[in-house]
């Protein structure tokens, strides 16, 4: 193939890594670009007496007519924007092209082209030296408040039910119950030993008659509850008809945390002694995390603050758009109606915008230490996050790395991969300058 016919290209700041971008092509490239998308549309043709491939553009063009414009026209759009902007030099750094709409320009075969495109490009983001930085450590031993703090939650989570003789159902008690579904007289599954209390209603049934009929009940009680068998019962042809539960209360319990005792029981440790002791290690170990999370970003904000950059504000905008609409959306799945959720997330505009641009800077910071600092994810990386992910989610590896391949979820992967590791070379090389500063010191 010929060299391609130069076009002539000039640039505009339009805002901070933003710019307009004006393209002149001449009459004869627009003929050659033609020509490029006669020979692609015929990729794969077979044209009786040339060999595949060879055919000449003038027998391609009789043989297809004017059906290749369209094509020729997103051709001559996509390299002669191309080519410009290597002819400007920001190959490399362009992040994206922004909304580019190629209908309003009309494209002729040997007539000059003119047309305008806007694109970002990455901040220039520099460095400072690894002595400019520093972050005071705090400590990350485990609390006696901590542990009683997930003492409690714990205890909440291994719930014990003490027997209460002669109560009744109410608010703070529960119904210890067996229960047997039916349909026409004929029986069908059944469970024992179930704690039901009120404003926990039984499947399948009215809420209000469900409390309605537990409420009050004793040692003893039984009663029978209408219910609907909806789709995801167990009998499949039950599924969309109404039947009733038999319900027997064999006692009524006042439910409290499990001790410490009860605890270490339950969850097979000799002694509360050995619970405290795992519990503190757990504690210590996500004190150690959180406090790594909080030099890192001290430290990712001091290297913005010495070496500041600008950002393409429509980035921070779409960001700040995108994040108040996920908050809006949190806030009314939490009760709140629509108008409430939109009138929260305008009090906090301006407090989300700053935090957008902030996330934003940093994770160009990090992209800015893995290429200077050569790291890469390697397919081990990726093997290790599926799994973690796979042991969080109670699923396969494979599944969960069919679903991130399926879902084109791979890249997004390998960039929070890439973030933790800048993070943590980050926060460790710090800290073992710090660690040489004192040794030398002593």
């Amino acid at each position: 193939m010929s060299k391609n016919i130069p076009i002539e290209a000039e640039k505009t700041e339009v805002g901070p890594c933003h710019y307009s971008v004006t393209v002149k092509v001449p009459g004869d490239r627009v003929i050659q670009e033609f020509d490029h998308a006669y020979q692609a549309a015929s990729r794969g043709m077979k044209i009786p007496g040339f060999r595949p491939g060879k055919a000449p553009v003038s027998v391609l063009r009789q043989m297809m007519g004017d059906g290749v414009k369209e094509h020729a026209k997103e051709h001559i759009f996509e390299h002669c924007s191309g080519d410009a902007i290597e002819l400007l030099g920001l190959r490399g750094d362009v992040l994206r092209i922004l909304d580019f709409d190629p209908e309003p320009y009309e494209v002729t075969e040997g007539e000059d082209l003119e047309f305008t495109f806007e694109l970002e490009t990455l901040p220039l983001v520099e460095l400072p030296e690894w002595s400019a930085l520093d972050v005071e450590p705090a400590e990350v031993e485990a609390t006696d408040d901590q542990y009683q703090e997930a003492l409690q939650g714990l205890g909440a989570n291994h719930q014990k039910f003490d027997d209460v003789e002669d109560g009744a159902v109410d608010e703070e008690h529960l119904a210890d119950i067996d229960l047997v579904y039916t349909l026409d007289g004929e029986a069908g599954p059944e469970a024992a030993g179930l704690k039901f209390g009120l404003g926990s209603p039984l499947y399948g049934a009215d809420e209000e008659k469900y409390d309605e009929a537990l409420r009050g009940t004793k040692a003893g009680s039984e009663f029978e509850l209408e219910v609907e068998f909806n789709e995801g019962f167990s009998i499949e042809d039950w599924v969309g008809k109404t039947g009733a539960a038999k319900i027997t209360v064999n006692k009524v319990v006042m439910p409290r945390p499990a001790t410490e005792d009860e605890l270490a029981e339950a969850l097979g440790l000799e002694s509360s002694e050995i619970l405290k002791e795992r519990v503190m290690e757990k504690l210590a170990f996500d004190n150690q995390q959180r406090e790594r999370d909080r030099q890192a970003s001290e430290l990712l904000d001091s290297v913005v603050r010495l070496r500041p950059f600008e950002m393409p504000q429509r980035m921070i905008e779409e960001e700040a758009v995108s994040t108040i609409k996920s908050n809006m959306e949190r806030m009314q799945q939490q009760g709140a109606t629509e108008e409430q959720a939109k009138a929260e997330a305008e009090k906090n505009e301006d407090q989300v915008k700053e935090d957008c641009e902030r996330r934003l800077k940093n994770w160009f910071v990090l992209r800015k230490i893995a290429q200077q600092e050569n790291i890469r994810v390697s397919n081990k990386d990726l093997t290790m996050a599926y799994r973690q992910i796979g042991a969080q989610q109670g699923a396969d590896v494979k599944m969960v790395k069919e679903y991130y391949k399926e879902n084109k979820m791979v890249e997004s992967l390998r960039s929070d991969i890439m973030e933790s590791k800048a993070r943590a070379l980050l926060v460790d090389t710090i800290a073992a300058q710090r660690e040489k500063a004192v040794a030398s010191a002593e």
